[in-house]
């Protein structure tokens, strides 16, 4: 037989355990999980970094460091391109007196001739895209940014402490606001410093060393016309007495140019090398910082 609730003898139900999950919880919030908390600490580490501009600072020396090897490396490129435009049209005698077999430089400079166009190009979009970054360093240091952010933080303070003095709606447009300020005002320090520390640390060294490369080719590359100088017509008598020294000079001539094919070869090896370089720091590493902002930026809206 059912009793009902209000039956003097029904046994009343035992209270909910301590640790059971249906009960309520009367435990205080930890202090570190309370806005009351990170927000005056955000507060004041991003007023501090904001008005000191210590950050900026980093960020725009290492940006300028890694903007000045970019320039160096789209010079050395440029001086190699020219080198190989006078030079391809050398022709090159490997027979004595100029009689048997002739050596076109353009032939040994085909594999780089249109590489180092094409790697040109790829720098030039390279130390464009490093002068963006440099301009929105100096957007993001704006001073009418800065005071934004610190008055958009105030604001949140305030709704953390005194939510009930906030429309919902109007603390929601607040969190919005100082969480796109903040975006904003440190992504690209922050993006600049850090990716300038992978650049000095990983990728700076080979791209000294293959600029250095590249500097002795364009050399070699200006030491072919010196191969390929005329004699003077001195007749026959000449040109029989000449034999001999030429008979000498011809494989030495002969091992000058296949140790330049092997250098062209090396060369190549170095445009791949500073091809990868610059178009992780300039390309892939921008298009990766850009997918992170806005999954950033898509947290805050959605969450707003």
């Amino acid at each position: 037989m059912n009793r009902s609730p209000t039956d003097p003898g029904a046994v009343p139900a035992a209270p909910p355990a301590a640790g059971d999950p249906e009960s309520p919880s009367d435990a205080p919030r930890p202090l570190w999980l309370s806005g009351r908390l990170w927000v005056p600490v955000i507060l004041v580490v991003a007023g501090l970094l904001s008005f000191s501009g210590t950050l900026d600072d980093r960020a725009q020396v290492a940006a300028d460091r890694v903007f000045q090897q970019a320039l160096i490396t789209f010079a050395a490129a440029r001086a190699l391109d020219a080198a190989v435009s006078l030079a391809e049209g050398t022709e090159i005698a490997l027979q004595p007196a100029g009689v048997g077999v002739t050596v076109s430089a353009g032939e040994v400079l085909e594999p780089i001739d249109h590489m180092v166009e094409q790697f040109s190009s790829v720098m030039l979009i390279s130390t464009t895209s490093l002068g963006v970054q440099s301009l929105l360093l100096r957007a993001s240091a704006w001073r009418v940014i800065t005071g934004l952010l610190v008055l958009a933080l105030l604001l949140r303070v305030a709704t953390v402490f005194y939510p009930a003095s906030f429309h919902p709606a109007v603390r929601r447009g607040v969190q919005v606001a100082a969480s796109v300020l903040l975006i904003a005002r440190f992504a690209v320090p922050v993006y600049a410093w850090s990716t300038s520390l992978i650049f000095e640390r990983w990728l700076q060294p080979a791209q000294v060393e293959a600029v250095q490369a590249l500097d002795e080719t364009s050399g070699d590359v200006a030491e072919i016309e010196q191969l390929a100088e005329p004699s003077p017509d001195v007749g026959i008598v000449g040109r029989v007495s000449s034999w001999f020294s030429d008979a000498v000079e011809r494989l030495d001539v002969s091992e000058r140019i296949e140790a330049f094919r092997e250098r062209v070869s090396d060369t190549v090896e170095d445009l791949m090398q500073l091809l990868v370089i610059f178009v992780l720091q300039t390309i892939v590493l921008p298009i990766a910082f850009l997918w992170v902002v806005s999954r950033m930026l898509g947290s805050v809206f959605s969450r707003g």
